[in-house]
């Protein structure tokens, strides 16, 4: 079973606009309103692309209610904590003219510590020896980064596999906490290893050094995501890279959550990871060619895999 954690869902409003004018009257020429929130994503494209996928969070007012609604309806199974305050909305506004995309979350809803007991026990209870245990997005302000480290300790105790894509001083717990696979992008990577300038450029070898010395701290696999360049991954035989295809960027928001969503699922049915990736770029990459941060309806998931090269980096050492 494929469990997803985001503890910082949202109701994301998406739209499409001409260039803006500040200061002046706009007008919208396309709207949608979909689940929002990293682990939402990840946990939708898990059932479309043919799994089953449990999500967890905290949900709360008249959005909440609303979201546990669309996120049934798309056939994710819902066990998310309720809390006292409303959960937040978040907006997305594309302007395909200038190629750009701005994005404005709001704070995540107070939680108190009660409902974050509540949350982590019905991890606790449900987790066991065949999940992946997928810790994906932000936290509320209001929910410690430790709650990471909580939940990859219940992970451990179940014996699951935990994945982690996570940000700020969480990926730095988690970091910690050695999950078994570690997702993050380049600059996130370097910042963790302390590099003094983590914007310096680097070759493709150099990158998988960098990985591999996260690796030494005990984290089984660490994966690295690029954008339009694809992926990295690295595990106890070398670093492999799997190679995105070119296309007509629509709106990429969303598309590291597909890459994670395609990932998890190859590994759910029995792919290697360094496999598995491939899947995980043509999720990504698909995703960013359709408005709403997921799989486009018309989605091939052979034909988008078959675009995707995995190649070697590096060999084990």
């Amino acid at each position: 079973m494929i469990r997803v954690v985001g503890a910082n869902p949202a109701m994301d409003r998406i739209s499409t606009w001409p260039p803006l004018r500040l200061g002046a009257v706009n007008r919208a020429v396309q709207v949608s309103v979909v689940p929002g929130g990293k682990g939402f994503n990840v946990a939708r494209a898990a059932v479309r692309l043919g799994t089953s996928a449990t999500a967890y969070g905290f949900l709360g007012g008249d959005v909440g209610e609303t979201l546990r609604s669309l996120i049934t309806a798309d056939g994710v199974e819902d066990r998310h904590t309720t809390i006292a305050a409303g959960t937040r909305v978040c907006f997305v506004v594309v302007e395909p003219d200038e190629e750009r995309t701005t994005v404005f979350n709001e704070p995540g809803p107070p939680v108190t510590e009660a409902e974050i007991g509540r949350f982590l026990d019905d991890i606790r209870a449900d987790a066991g020896p065949d999940d992946l245990l997928v810790i994906s997005g932000s936290l509320p302000d209001s929910v410690p980064a430790s709650v990471v480290g909580e939940l990859l300790e219940i992970g451990r105790e179940a014996g699951a596999r935990t994945l982690v894509d996570i940000h700020s001083e969480a990926l730095r717990v988690a970091f910690a906490s050695r999950p078994w696979m570690l997702k993050c992008n380049r600059r996130e990577m370097l910042e963790l290893l302390g590099e003094p300038d983590p914007d310096t450029p680097m070759g493709m070898v150099e990158l998988a050094a960098e990985m591999q010395r996260i690796r030494e701290h005990g984290i089984e696999m660490v994966v690295v995501t690029m954008g339009a360049e694809g992926a990295l991954l690295a595990d106890d035989r070398g670093v492999v890279h799997a190679v995105a295809p070119r296309i007509r960027e629509v709106n990429p928001t969303g598309s590291g959550d597909l890459f994670l969503a395609g990932l998890t699922v190859g590994i759910e049915e029995g792919s290697a990871p360094r496999e598995a990736i491939g899947l995980g770029v043509a999720c990504g990459t698909a995703g960013a060619t359709h408005l709403p941060p997921e799989l486009p309806p018309d989605f091939d998931r052979d034909d988008w895999r078959s675009r995707v090269s995995v190649e070697t980096v590096t060999a084990d050492r």
